[in-house]
């Protein structure tokens, strides 16, 4: 037989095997490429919609406490009395105020020179 004519079947079958892995690399690589902008901007409007939807359950929890403040003020005397005093600094007859104030932060060394400036 000539040498030539003597092929080897294990040869071709590991480089059919290696060519098929090229094609599907360069198949995936492709679908990648393509459809990576894609996910990106899904991320991105995902992102978006959980951070709009925070915000909405905060501004929903505002608007519970208000209407709930809306009806103690519409319909309960004491709630009333009690923001009167409290806020408005109303007292009754022979009533006496006490008031404590934050305490106010310590001076820096800033503040100090600036004083001694002056």
């Amino acid at each position: 037989m000539n040498p030539r004519r003597r092929r080897n079947p294990e040869v071709w079958h590991q480089l059919n095997k290696l060519l098929l892995g090229a094609i599907l690399l360069v198949v995936l690589a492709f679908v990648a490429l393509t459809f990576h902008p894609e996910w990106a901007r899904r991320n991105e409007l995902t992102a978006h919609l959980e951070e709009e939807q925070a915000k909405l359950a905060a501004e929903q929890l505002l608007q519970k406490q208000r209407t709930r403040e809306v009806h103690l003020l519409r319909h309960d005397p004491e709630y009333v009395e009690i923001i009167a005093r409290d806020k408005l600094g109303v007292m009754k007859d022979g009533e006496t105020i006490f008031r404590l104030d934050a305490p106010k932060p310590a001076a820096t060394p800033r503040d100090v020179s600036k004083r001694n400036e002056d």
